[in-house]
């Protein structure tokens, strides 16, 4: 008998007897972001990577890009002083990826270009996460749009997480690290109480750091061509409470708020240059570059749970969420202009605020049917968001006394989505058999708006679109599992996207008639385990229509190239991935605890229309680790070996890419509990100090037409980390 999901096991210790509920056992792992429901992972019909809590403090991970770091296939990506500026799965990244937080869509990422402007989705402190989920397929059906190559689920913790008893009680925690890759101390705080069908949590966290540092041995010199990290000082704020009341053995309500605050003051020694022409001399000088940044992202929600026995449902969640993100970033520079091109020499400030403001609404309904030869958990529901996205750009000019609007080259803009969805999640065959099928229908509409930045006048663009997926699981016995997948996704085109327009040195022309980009995953694989291992062979292919992408148009202007978007392009990506555990001492009498982990991942992209291929996937990547786990004296470690492949396969029709070399760094970790509740944590990073580049930290000189690889980008050499966690 195999076990059911722990959507099926809840609802029947909840709604049946002792006796009966005894049966539904559980899986140890169960996973969310696969089908909106509590599953086991193992009757998941599509590869999922899933992070707890533990993971992320063992890693001793200050941010998103740390927890993923030896996980193949899946990347945080970076944007310079922006920080994390979303992530990368099996080559897809940017807005293709959906994230989300406690159900909340984040923000659409945003950058105006030339490194000035930005907003991403990156507000988010890992202290308070419980969960972290990367489902990595096409996930509209569940997840509606921008989740064309994968959604990311994130959870913050309950006060369930840390309350130990059933009882009335308070407990306490205080957890202190250090990194020395950005010299970081941060300290998190949590309460969480019950006093009867109350329940509480709190949980604040400070940061303060300063730039992260490159390998070290690069040029220290000022303009283009700086190799080490600009001198940065950084903060960190966010504030997680919840409180939730059970009203009765049916009805509890819930209200969360969570605010995060970061700052990033640089010294842009790396924007100190002149800019010269062969014919004309210098230009333009900028001296005594400084950027200086603050994003803020504040949520308020309200939750309501009914778990009711009825026709209809046996679970209701109702969520209503109000969330603002904004980033402010102001460039300053003094300016010599030496042959009056730019109009003004002197002090000057660029002030780049990007706002966006959420209103979601969410509601799912949960039903289990129980059939002679069939089980049924059926969830449906819908949701609602409606997103302000605005600029406010202004540049002052200090030595005159006098302001004036800023460029956007956007225009402010409302965007309208909402969607139905319907899913069934079926046992069969005594439980041998999982089917998964579900359908949804999106409809969204984008509607921009003019403004003393952004004067021209744009027309409304809307689409819907239908995406379904079905998948299955058979399980050939307790051991042996295969499964299988295929799923759509779709992507509604940015504002940015849409109305996007520049006339400097070339011309850019908006097309308000862009179409939703569209995608189909397919996945197969092989699970299995027994008492001393377990793995997972996957195998898919990802096939995106649609894909929006630059042509090139007769020229507007005289000597200046012309350009627009358009929907062309197809893009195929496909690849394989393995991973497994072995539980050495059960395999070979090593010391208890002793174990192993292997994963790697390999992929390939191609544009279809072209033949290019793409700069987003990234090389053969795998990770080898070795651990230790003592419980009885309660302390064991970790050693990772993450080896990564030379990058070759890059485009060819817009730049020369240098290509990046392989490299393999090792990562130590270790943790003790001296005593119970109290943890200490030490890592030891890229322990054999080795110099290397991300794949895509890449820069490009437009003049030579080239990508290659700065110092200043390269990863950090040898570092380390504390952490001492106590809970009380």
């Amino acid at each position: 008998m195999y076990k059911k999901s722990l959507l099926s096991a809840s609802i029947v210790f909840a709604l049946t007897s002792t006796a009966s509920a005894e049966e539904y056992a559980l899986f140890d792992e169960v996973v969310v972001s696969a089908t909106r429901t509590e599953q086991n992972k193992e009757d998941v019909a599509a590869s999922i990577d899933s992070f707890s809590s533990e993971d992320i403090d063992n890693s001793l991970s200050n941010d998103l890009k740390d927890v993923l770091l030896n996980t193949p296939g899946v990347d945080a990506t970076t944007s310079g002083r922006f920080g994390i500026s979303g992530f990368n799965i099996r080559g897809m990244d940017g807005d293709r990826v959906k994230v989300v937080i406690d159900g909340v869509q984040q923000v659409t990422p945003y950058n105006s270009g030339g490194g000035t402007q930005a907003i991403y989705p990156n507000t988010i402190e890992v202290d308070t996460l419980q969960a972290i989920e990367i489902n990595k397929g096409a996930s509209s059906t569940l997840y509606g749009s921008n989740a064309l190559g994968g959604v990311v689920v994130l959870k913050t913790k309950d006060p369930e997480d840390f309350l130990v008893t059933d009882g009335d009680e308070s407990r306490f925690g205080i957890k202190s690290s250090y990194s020395s890759s950005d010299e970081q101390f941060k300290n998190t705080l949590t309460w969480a109480m019950r006093r009867g069908d109350l329940e509480t949590i709190l949980i604040g966290t400070y940061a303060q750091g300063h730039e992260t540092e490159a390998y070290g041995d690069g040029a220290d010199v000022e303009g283009e061509d700086r190799g080490i990290s600009n001198p940065a000082d950084k903060d960190m704020s966010n504030i997680l409470a919840k409180v939730y009341y059970q009203l009765n053995e049916q009805n509890r309500i819930g209200l969360t708020y969570e605010r995060n605050n970061q700052n990033f003051e640089e010294n842009k020694l790396s924007g100190n240059y002149t800019s010269s022409h062969p014919m004309f001399g210098d230009i333009v000088t900028y001296d005594n570059s400084t950027s200086d940044d603050e994003t803020l992202r504040e949520k308020i929600g309200i939750s309501y749970e009914l778990l009711g026995n009825n026709v209809a449902f046996d679970s209701m969640a109702l969520n209503l969420n109000f969330q603002t993100t904004e980033s402010t970033n102001e460039n300053y520079a003094l300016v010599t202009d030496h042959l009056g091109m730019i109009g003004y020499s002197g002090e000057r400030t660029r002030t780049r605020y990007a706002e966006d403001e959420t209103v979601q609404f969410d509601a799912q309904f949960d039903k289990v049917v129980a059939l002679s030869n069939s089980t049924h958990e059926l969830t449906y529901g819908l949701n609602y968001v409606n997103t302000d996205f605005s600029l406010n750009n202004v540049d002052y000019f200090h030595d005159n006394g006098t302001s004036s609007p800023g460029a956007t080259n956007v225009p402010d803009a409302k965007m309208d989505q909402w969607g139905v969805f319907a899913q069934n999640n079926i046992f069969l065959l005594d439980e041998r058999l999982v089917l998964n099928v579900g359908l949804r229908y999106d409809a969204y509409e984008a509607n921009p708006s003019t403004d003393d930045g952004f004067s021209t006048m744009h027309k409304v663009n809307e689409d819907d679109a239908f995406t379904g997926k079905v998948g299955a699981v058979y399980h050939f016995n307790d051991q042996l599992s295969t499964f299988a997948q295929i799923g759509q996704g779709f992507k509604a085109p940015t504002v940015e996207q849409l109305y996007y327009e520049y006339d400097k040195g070339s011309d850019f022309t908006p097309n308000s008639d862009l179409e939703a980009e569209k995608s189909t995953s397919y996945e197969i694989g092989f699970r299995g385990k027994n008492e001393f291992a377990q793995f997972e062979l996957v195998g898919f292919f990802n096939d995106y229509k649609g894909f929006i992408s630059t042509e090139q148009l007769p020229e507007k202007t005289p000597g200046k190239e012309h350009f627009t978007l358009v929907n062309l392009d197809e893009v195929e990506i496909k690849g394989v991935e393995f991973s497994n555990v072995l539980l050495l001492d059960q395999m070979f009498s090593a010391p208890e605890g002793t174990y192993t982990t292997f994963s790697i991942a390999y992929a390939e992209g191609e544009d279809k229309k072209t033949s290019e291929k793409l700069t987003s996937v990234a090389p053969l990547t795998s990770v080898i680790s070795l651990g230790y786990d003592n419980f009885e004296h309660k302390f064991g470690g970790l050693a990772t070996l993450k080896l990564v492949a030379s990058k070759t396969d890059w485009p060819t029709e817009t730049y020369d890419y240098e290509d990046s070399s392989g490299y393999g760094v090792v990562d130590i970790t270790a943790y003790y509990q001296p005593m119970t509740d109290l943890t200490l944590r030490a890592g030891l990073f890229n322990a054999f100090d080795k110099k290397y580049w991300q794949y895509d930290n890449f820069t490009v000189d437009s003049s030579a037409s080239t990508a290659s690889y700065n110092d200043r980008y390269s990863e950090p050499g040898r570092n380390w980390g504390v952490s001492l966690d106590y809970q009380f």
